[in-house]
């Protein structure tokens, strides 16, 4: 059975220009685009120090940005940690801490909290793809 990854590949390779993620009022994204979006990612996460198997938070509203985050996590070989942006902050501070990942994707809102309350050496990635960029 293909990985998720490999679906998104394959996709990308058969259909490139067909879209993958539409975000009503937004616009919509190819499978292509979100290929690429994934492979950057992918490098982005490795530069920072992520390896195969490493946990890789996803803090962030529901959003091509989102997806995108999961398949570069998933392109990385890591494992993506879900995080609820509506639960109370304290709350997820201590998800991500027990669930020990190494790097956080999360949006500007959000990041300066988790900077604050983890310091200065965390690594947070807050400028995830946007079909509004």
């Amino acid at each position: 059975m293909p990985s998720l990854d490999e679906v998104l590949a394959r996709s990308a390779a058969a259909n490139p220009g067909n879209p993958a993620v539409v975000d009503p009022g937004r616009g919509e994204i190819s499978y292509r685009e979100l290929s690429g979006l994934a492979t950057e990612l992918a490098e982005l996460l490795r530069r920072h120090g992520v390896r195969p198997g490493d946990r890789v938070g996803v803090y962030t509203p529901k959003s091509e940005g989102a997806v995108a985050a999961i398949f570069g996590v998933l392109r990385a070989g890591a494992a993506y940690v879900p995080v609820d942006p509506s639960a109370p902050p304290r709350r997820n501070l201590d998800f991500l801490s027990d669930c020990a990942v190494r790097v956080v994707f999360t949006d500007e809102s959000r990041a300066a909290k988790l900077r604050e309350e983890w310091g200065r050496d965390a690594k947070i990635l807050d400028r995830l793809p946007s079909l509004g960029a």
